[in-house]
């Protein structure tokens, strides 16, 4: 019996890391009655602005998405359409990214990484009678969903359920009265679930635990911590301890950045406050 060279590879050496990202939810069809089909959050409901596409990492490594491309393409005409480039940034493993259609993104949305097309017309999802695609910067498709399979008018998102692993359906049917759950598990829950999330660079192994948090972080590193310093989005500083440990009892939800600082080093790391 003959293997192919990367399986060889592996049996060798052992089990390679990958990234893999899939999509997971789609919201085409934004409700359109008050604030209630306002998916990013910043209190004003748009249609094209409140569209968004939930990806997820599947794989054991972080994944750089620069350049990966999102498409639609109008089943009855074959005409492809580019909607969206990503930048040139990492999702880490068993982490979010949703793109939204415009508007502010205002929330922690589960610690994902959240960002806002730039153009006037956002992304532009049909209700019906399109697939849209994920391609690698290469060109490779990744993903992708028939929405004419589904309901043209759903009012609400299309999401796996299970997430990651199973069909799409329409989101209000597993979680009744919710129409979206950006950057969450359908239940609300982080994708990025483990107790610890390890965030490193080669000289200095650093874990910040729980994260997402509620109370109290706690900080395991090789070397000894002089301050932690917890800033909101604006640059304030909203916590500091001069211990490996970081209380949070009074600090509201929401993204902020931890600064852990170590003799002339700072090592910088994002933190989700979520109750």
């Amino acid at each position: 019996m003959k293997f192919p060279a990367a399986l060889l590879f592996l049996f060798l050496f052992g089990t390679a890391t990958y990234g893999q990202l899939i999509i997971n939810e789609v919201l085409y069809d934004p409700f359109n009655t008050a604030l209630e089909g306002d998916a990013n959050g910043d209190g004003v409901y748009d249609q094209t602005q409140d569209e968004f596409i939930e990806f997820i990492n599947t794989g054991t490594a972080d994944l750089n998405v620069s350049k990966f491309q999102i498409f639609d393409k109008v089943i009855a005409t074959g005409l492809k359409t580019r909607r969206h480039v990503m930048g040139n940034f990492n999702v880490p493993s068993n982490g979010a990214i949703v793109i939204f259609g415009g508007g502010t993104a205002v929330g922690s949305f589960g610690g994902a990484i959240t960002v806002i097309d730039s153009g006037t017309a956002g992304l532009s999802l049909g209700n019906s009678g399109e697939i849209i695609i994920l391609e690698d910067s290469l060109g490779n498709v990744l993903d992708s969903i028939n929405t004419d399979a589904l309901s043209n008018n759903p009012d609400e998102s299309y999401t796996r359920n299970p997430d990651i692993t199973g069909d799409f359906v329409q989101h209000a049917s597993v979680t009744p009265g919710k129409r979206f759950s950006p950057g969450t598990r359908i239940d609300g829950s982080p994708f990025n679930t483990v107790l610890s999330v390890r965030e490193s660079d080669n000289q200095n192994p650093l874990f910040v635990f729980p994260n997402p948090a509620s109370d109290r972080i706690s900080i395991r590193t090789e070397s000894k911590i002089d301050l932690l310093e917890l800033m909101d989005l604006n640059g304030k500083k909203v916590a500091a301890s001069a211990s490996d440990q970081l209380i949070l009892t009074d600090i509201e939800n929401g993204m902020y950045v931890l600064h852990v600082r170590s003799g002339s080093k700072m090592v910088t790391r994002k933190l989700v406050i979520n109750r």
